[in-house]
């Protein structure tokens, strides 16, 4: 136990009874010098606060004087110190640091040996700072407000003849007595002391070896109950108890947070942090399960229409028709209206499908004379079959569950791989369809519309090219237009190859000739949106291009026919100048109807009848029909597609004169493109 006490266990104990033997062994005269150190300090501290009591005594007047930035009175204040030997440097500031009233005097030094200043401080200086206060009156109150700082240095010196004096007068009298003082300490330290304490010291090691403290023993000390080392095992015991007591909550309340943090506070299912804590025990094993997702059809519609209260208890439904139907599932709540279940065992498409099919509809209402219902869209994924991981599982799911959306919803779906694909490339569509619009890095190439019977140009249409980075990507610029007329993004589109198109025929209009028009292609949408009329006047009117040469190819759609709003922009173009075309004449919705009530300038025969020209008998006669109705109603016909002479050669014989296809040119840029008409004009103007 001794040795426990002075060993490496109690490091500051050993050095203290080493340093009393050295003490002894030294003498008086040593313990004399650091007793006359201490006195000397004592006398500095006393000296201190001498210094301090003077300060004070003038805080409230230097604090007037700050705030006032009154110099006379400072130094007035400061007259006092002068001449006192204590101070050797008294400074008023203001708020801002600057000195209002300051005070110095040089220092007298004594003649004191070098190896004194060693030993003791004979000579040594503190600075002793006040903040100043001064009460002002504001928002009907007084308020101390700080108005600057009294900084004053204090100089403290020993005279050699005192400090002389003081060491043999303390060195005759404590020789004898530190030898018998440090044999006195060291019995009672270690009687007193050392052995209680290391007493403590043992019982507190085996404390804390001890798991977790749960289990710690409360310590005892015989025969010290009463005094000092009584009360510090006393508060030791206390602080073990309230530790323990403390633990045992903290372990409770974390196994409550635990349980709290994996439940949805709503529905009392479980949450998204649990389902995937759950996947990953689930997907470390060997058994198989079915992963379900739900997705409350129209949830945002119901809301809106009854509230969210209504909502959230239409949700509560939910998840209880879950737990009801689905007894032995896993069930999860991970969004607003999503749900997905975990089914053991399962990895049948059919016994699932017959398994959740009464889960496609669910009351409104709990009574059961209610008709009010809300579907839900099921998707379904298995493990393994569809996934290893947690996030391949859900993310089968979330393909499964757009299968079913797309399907028109209220419907059961399993994931499939080619579905998936497909998702991921309109996702890649997308994604280059926002970058197009938001960055317009896209070209636009030119394809020639040429009179068959005299040779030359008489027009073109802008095609939408993507860059290089797009089309390392396989993005295709049909499936850029497709995506676009999908998520209604097609007329931010084309209103950017309108103005692409306006641009580029700006550069070249001086060389085109008389009667040339460019055509544009543009959605029934963006015909109908607000603010195409501006936008093509705006168009014009930037880069100098006459109205009276823009066409307007149109593909057929059930939105253009017979609307006031396509009737108004119509009239509008008719009167402006503007042709319109029925672009892939044949191929879309209504054609008949279109030409009799939206009154087109010309119709572009869809390439697929053309190609197969002359040798087709039912593409003659389409021709042949097309060419009556379009003499009838007064409109050009453009064939599209023409590839080979013998074509050209049958479209000319039955009087059709436009054309437009490979056997001419192909898309061109816009810098190749003029150089075509060039040639064109130089090749056939003289035989017109």
């Amino acid at each position: 136990m001794t040795s426990k006490l002075f060993g490496t266990k109690a490091p500051l104990l050993r050095r203290f009874v080493a340093s009393v033997m050295l003490l002894s062994m030294i003498g008086g005269v040593v313990i004399s010098v650091v007793i006359a150190s201490v006195q000397l300090n004592h006398l500095n501290t006393e000296k201190e606060q001498a210094a301090r009591l003077q300060l004070e005594n003038i805080l409230d007047s230097a604090a007037y004087a700050a705030f006032n930035l009154d110099s006379a009175q400072g130094l007035s204040l400061l007259k006092g110190f002068e001449g006192d030997q204590l101070f050797q440097a008294v400074t008023i500031f203001d708020n801002y640091d600057d000195a209002v009233a300051s005070i110095e005097q040089p220092h007298q030094l004594d003649l004191i040996p070098e190896w004194l200043s060693v030993v003791i401080p004979v000579d040594e200086t503190v600075v002793l700072s006040y903040p100043l206060t001064f009460k002002i009156y504001r928002d009907s109150q007084f308020i101390d407000q700080h108005v600057g700082n009294l900084v004053g240095t204090v100089h403290f010196h020993t005279s050699e003849a005192e400090f002389y004096d003081l060491v043999w007068t303390i060195c005759l009298s404590t020789m004898a007595e530190v030898l018998l003082i440090a044999i006195i300490l060291t019995i009672l330290f270690h009687n007193q002391i050392g052995r209680p304490l290391s007493k403590i010291i043992d019982s507190i090691d085996k404390n804390a070896k001890l798991e977790r403290q749960k289990n710690a023993r409360l310590l005892k000390i015989d025969g010290h109950e009463n005094d000092e080392f009584g009360l510090l095992v006393h508060a030791y015991n206390n602080s073990v108890q309230q530790a323990v007591s403390y633990m045992r909550e903290l372990e409770s309340a974390k196994a409550e947070l635990k349980a709290l943090s994996e439940i949805d506070p709503l529905t009392n299912v479980s949450n998204r942090r649990a389902l995937l804590s759950e996947l990953n025990t689930l997907c470390n094993h060997e058994h198989p399960f079915a992963l379900v997702s739900f997705d409350l059809d129209d949830f945002g519609g119901y809301n809106d229409a009854n509230g969210h209260q209504e909502g959230d208890v239409l949700l509560v439904r939910f998840a209880r028709a879950l737990r009801e139907q689905l007894p032995h599932a896993s069930i999860s709540r991970t969004g607003g209206d999503e749900f997905v279940c975990i089914i053991p065992s399962q990895s049948h498409q059919q016994s699932v499908e017959d398994l959740l099919t009464p889960l496609l509809n669910t009351p409104v209402r709990e009574d059961i004379t209610s008709t009010q219902w809300i579907s839900s869209s099921i998707g379904v994924a298995f493990f393994p079959e569809n996934g290893h991981t947690p996030r391949q599982l859900l993310h089968a799911t979330d393909i499964a569950l757009y299968i079913a959306k797309e399907a028109g919803r209220r419907c059961v779906r399993f994931y499939d791989k080619d579905a998936d694909i497909a998702r991921t490339n309109r996702e890649a569509v997308r994604k280059a369809l926002q970058r197009i619009i938001e960055t317009k890095e896209f070209t636009l190439h030119y394809q020639p519309k040429v009179s068959m019977k005299t040779g030359l140009v008489i027009g073109c249409e802008a095609l939408l090219r993507l860059n290089h980075n797009e089309r390392q990507q396989n993005v295709a610029h049909v499936d850029i237009v497709e995506e676009a007329e999908r998520t209604g993004l097609i007329v931010a589109l084309g209103r950017e190859i309108m103005r692409r198109a306006f641009y580029d025929i700006s550069q070249i209009l001086d060389h085109l000739p008389d009667n040339f028009r460019f055509s544009v292609n543009v959605s029934p949408q963006q015909l109908t949106s607000d603010g195409f009329i501006a936008e093509l006047l705006s168009c014009s009117e930037d880069n100098d291009v006459p109205l009276q040469s823009l066409d307007i190819e149109i593909t057929e759609s059930s939105q253009m026919i017979n609307t006031d709003s396509t009737n108004k922009v119509r009239n509008w173009l008719k009167n402006a100048g503007v042709t319109v075309s029925l672009d892939d004449f044949g191929t879309g919705f209504a054609s008949l109807e279109y030409l009799l009530t939206y009154g087109f300038d010309q119709i572009k025969i869809d390439r697929q009848f053309t190609q197969v020209l002359p040798g087709d008998d039912d593409a003659k006669a389409i021709f042949n029909v097309v060419k009556y109705l379009a003499d009838k109603l007064n409109m050009d016909v453009i064939a599209e597609g023409v590839e080979t002479l013998d074509q050209e050669t049958y479209l000319l014989n039955q009087g059709f004169e436009y054309a437009q296809g490979y056997f001419y040119a192909k898309p061109l840029v816009i810098d190749d493109f003029i150089q075509f008409v060039a040639c064109r004009q130089a090749k056939y103007s003289s035989s017109v």
